[in-house]
């Protein structure tokens, strides 16, 4: 199925990539009034086009990490924040319903996202909210959970327009519908080129951990595409207080 993804997303037509842009383009112009917050979370099983595709495939690519100066283990990362790690937190089975940066005041509802006929990632209804991939493991759970969220255009910055902000050891908290609270540190930063899948995004099994992604790099404003991916990776540090 990994293999039949990407050979989906090489096929798929540039002038359809285009009018699924174009036309959220519309529905973001509209939300760019609102806050990066307190929203009410929108359906967690809502499926829409994005405005700049992300592609989910879970191809394995060549590494992309360039990790952040400092610190590139969770022991290291877990004593500069000043967080006490978790090791006997159960395994999670309750999906995420919100996400808290507190270092870039963000605190948005999540939906549950899934792929559209071209096995490319929706975007959340609500446009400032954040969207987890639910094929990806529940955040806390072994694996690699996904989230994204719009970056917004140039000088209207959205839900993740300051991703490129955070450092290593940045505490971002997932909650979950169980009203569990999952922390994650910051590890590392990148962009890829639009397509490219970072090897090990979205996998089931392993350490549990935290992939953010959002657009960056040069804005065509006749296509309102962005020419890159960003790409925060996470270490999972247990249950927050």
């Amino acid at each position: 199925m990994i293999k039949a993804w990407l050979s989906t997303l090489r096929r798929a037509q540039p002038s359809a990539q285009v009018l699924g842009e174009v036309a959220l383009a519309v529905v973001l112009v509209a939300s760019l009034g609102l806050t990066s917050h307190d929203a009410v979370s929108a359906s967690p099983n809502s499926l829409l086009g994005p405005n700049v595709r992300f592609h989910a495939s879970l191809a394995e690519q060549p590494s992309f990490g360039l990790a952040l100066p400092g610190m590139t283990n969770l022991s290291g990362l877990a004593a500069a924040s000043g967080v006490e790690i978790s090791s006997n937190a159960l395994i999670p089975t309750a999906p995420p319903v919100q996400l808290l940066i507190p270092t870039l005041n963000v605190h948005r509802a999540v939906e549950g996202v899934g792929v559209n006929r071209s096995r490319v990632m929706n975007l959340p209804v609500n446009a400032w909210n954040a969207g987890w991939y639910n094929g990806s493991p529940i955040p806390g759970a072994p694996g690699d959970a996904v989230i994204e969220g719009h970056a917004g255009y140039p000088g209207q910055p959205m839900i993740f327009g300051r991703l490129s902000e955070l450092h290593a050891g940045d505490q971002i908290v997932v909650v979950l519908a169980d009203k569990s609270r999952r922390l994650f540190l910051v590890v590392s930063m990148s962009s890829v080129p639009v397509g490219v899948t970072p090897a090990g995004m979205a996998e089931i099994g392993g350490p549990p951990r935290l992939t953010l992604i959002t657009c960056t790099g040069s804005f065509d404003a006749t296509t309102f595409s962005y020419s890159r991916r960003l790409v925060v990776e996470l270490s999972y540090a247990g249950l927050a207080a």
